[in-house]
């Protein structure tokens, strides 16, 4: 049985948009599901950002 890799980019995209999906621990992703938005110990300054490439 193949495994999925350590690291991989799951994404959805048109001609005019991507969608990129990002995983989360349970410790959260609970709390944000709970509140509908992301919360603590979630960190705004600890994101990665995907730039558009040329």
């Amino acid at each position: 049985m193949q495994q999925s890799p350590t690291h991989e980019v799951r994404a959805v995209f048109t001609d005019e948009t991507i969608t990129v999906y990002q995983a989360y621990t349970a410790r959260i992703a609970n709390p944000a599901l709970e509140t509908g938005t992301f919360v603590d110990p979630f960190k705004r300054d600890r994101m990665t950002w995907i730039k558009q490439c040329s």
